[in-house]
């Protein structure tokens, strides 16, 4: 009789495992990908080095994905990329260099759902800035005589530079009729000062 009560229960504690993998596999989702914008289908991300008259814009860091425990959503390559891209476009960048990937893993404190990618962003040479429509710069800003054609010192965060000149970047990207004020608000194009 103790031989037929453990074959009835094996069966029950089986499916009562299966059941409860099933929901802890369903509070376990995977980051979702956001859609490109035009500006970031542009970005190109590789693992070389880009070309000689590149202008760097800096360090760049994503993290998808997030938690440190058996909940969270994991991130993907799929989704670091897009973000990634995202983030090179608001500053500017149309190249990115990546230096750095660590994908999820489990840890001896927990299991970590976050993908990262760190790269370093550049603006490639003869490549107009997609962010915001250009602003005229003052007269007395660049000579005629010489037009520059990179910002010494570099721009800040927020700023791209465009013809010697740093521009603001609006996010998100102003429309067609506005443009990006130096307080990098979009405002209409006739208010701009």
């Amino acid at each position: 009789m103790f031989h037929g009560s453990a074959v009835t229960t094996r069966p029950f504690f089986e499916i009562l495992c299966g059941a409860a993998l099933l929901a802890l596999a369903a509070c376990n989702g995977v980051a979702a990908v956001r859609p490109l914008s035009p500006q970031a289908q542009q970005v190109r991300v590789e693992e070389r080095d880009p070309p000689d008259d590149a202008t760097s814009l800096g360090p760049i860091q994503v993290t998808d994905g997030q938690g440190c425990q058996f909940n969270g959503d994991s991130g993907t390559r799929e989704g670091a990329t897009a973000l990634l891209k995202e983030l090179a476009a608001e500053r500017g960048a149309n190249f990115v260099k990546l230096t750095k990937v660590t994908e999820p893993y489990s840890g001896h404190d927990c299991v970590h759902r976050e993908f990262k990618l760190e790269g370093l962003s550049y603006r490639l040479a003869g490549t107009p800035v997609a962010v915001a429509p250009p602003i005229a710069p003052p007269p007395s800003a660049v000579p005629a005589a010489t037009p520059a054609t990179e910002c010494i010192p570099i721009c800040s965060p927020g700023y791209a530079c465009e013809a010697g000149i740093c521009r603001p970047l609006c996010n998100p990207a102003c429309a067609a009729d506005q443009v990006c004020r130096s307080d990098r608000v979009c405002v209409p194009a006739t208010s701009a000062p």
